[in-house]
């Protein structure tokens, strides 16, 4: 019997079955690089059956000052990718009512961390914002949802 516990950990990180690659490579390479291959169930819930595969857009945002306000788009998802150069204050607004919309949130911390970023409102597990790491050069990934155009947002890892 082989050691499929080794084969499939790197590092303690499990590796993806479908290509054996490393999380953490995976995320590094596609943090910086367009997404392809998506798959979009479009429409407003119907049975339909179209699908899109345009990947939603990636907004990068770099030393953005001390407030920024990160919306949901009209329709589809979005992608906002992060590095503060100060203590920031994020603001969520938008989205469409009737239309389960994602948004997702990137945080990098420049070379010499210990930037503090706060998140916006929204309800969080056990109504607790999730921290974002300070150590220098870490990433954190938080997602958010609403269906009924930004008037309730739920966030989480």
């Amino acid at each position: 019997m082989s050691d499929s516990y080794h084969n499939d950990q790197v590092n303690k990180f499990p590796l993806f079955p479908e290509n054996g690659m490393d999380p953490r490579e995976f995320a590094k390479n596609n943090a910086t690089t367009p997404t392809t291959g998506l798959i979009v169930q479009s429409g407003s819930g119907s049975s339909s059956g179209t699908t899109d595969t345009t990947p939603p857009p990636v907004k990068i945002i770099t030393n953005p000052g001390s407030l920024l306000q990160i919306n949901f788009p009209a329709q589809g998802d979005i992608t906002y990718d992060i590095t503060p150069n100060m203590p920031l204050t994020l603001s969520l607004t938008g989205g469409t009512a009737g239309i389960l919309q994602r948004l997702t949130l990137i945080v990098h911390q420049p070379a010499g961390g210990g930037i503090a970023v706060s998140l916006p409102s929204a309800h969080y597990k056990d109504g607790t914002k999730p921290d974002v790491s300070l150590e220098a050069g870490a990433t954190t990934i938080i997602s958010y949802i609403t269906d009924n155009g930004g008037q309730t947002i739920y966030g989480g890892l």
